[in-house]
């Protein structure tokens, strides 16, 4: 499968491309993308307004980058965790929500931005990802199921577990993680530390119990 690259053809354009990029990145450790001024941008990217004016429509045209961008760090992250070596599907369910939350909390900034806007936006940001997001969730779910299916062969039954245990993983973390104050996350009021091991608990014995169903 060939990576599309949103940036443009000619080196210089995509090293300005990469420097829009770079200063919405930092401007959203500090602000909300909603409030950040494409001044602000063009000043974080040392060039003009009108600079900017001359590659983007307006800010939003930022967003597939941005969310290009997340995708190849995400790639990364769960290769690093297909070579990470566990001793069994619980260690295996352990390390996959604590190592989940740290990936998505160092960037809450940046997933938070994508979270919203995915959804206000779809048609924008989704434009040629690097990363198919269907393909990351089955690569997370197989991490799974290599210590449920017996001699490599996942049933329905645990494969619709891991798909399910994916999802709420990545749902009850985003809502943790970016909206701990607002509801449903208010509905658990445990520290982050507590709340991710007692996640890792509850979803690994929900999927013991779906071991020998076929």
């Amino acid at each position: 499968m060939s990576v599309p690259d949103l940036r443009p053809k000619q080196k210089r354009s995509q090293v300005t491309h990469d420097k829009f990029l770079q200063s919405l990145q930092r401007a959203l450790k500090v602000k909300y993308f909603e409030h950040i001024s494409i001044k602000e941008l063009a000043e974080g990217a040392g060039v003009s307004v009108g600079t900017f004016y001359r590659r983007f429509e307006n800010k939003e045209a930022l967003l597939p980058l941005l969310y290009d961008d997340f995708g190849q760090e995400l790639g990364n992250f769960i290769t690093e965790l297909e070579c990470h070596d566990c001793d069994g599907l619980e260690q295996q369910v352990t390390h996959l929500c604590q190592a989940t939350f740290h990936f998505l909390d160092e960037r809450k900034s940046v997933f938070r931005t994508i979270h919203l806007n995915a959804r206000l936006h779809p048609d924008t940001i989704f434009t040629n990802p690097s990363l198919d997001r269907n393909e990351a969730y089955q690569r997370l779910s197989q991490l799974l199921l290599n210590f449920m299916a017996s001699d490599g062969k996942a049933t329905k039954v645990q494969q619709k577990a891991a798909d399910m245990v994916i999802f709420m993983l990545i749902n009850s973390l985003l809502d943790k993680i970016l909206y701990p104050s607002l509801t449903p996350a208010i509905a658990c009021s445990m520290p982050k530390d507590e709340f991710v091991k007692a996640l890792g608990v509850m979803l690994g014995s929900y999927l013991q119990s779906q071991l020998h169903f076929g």
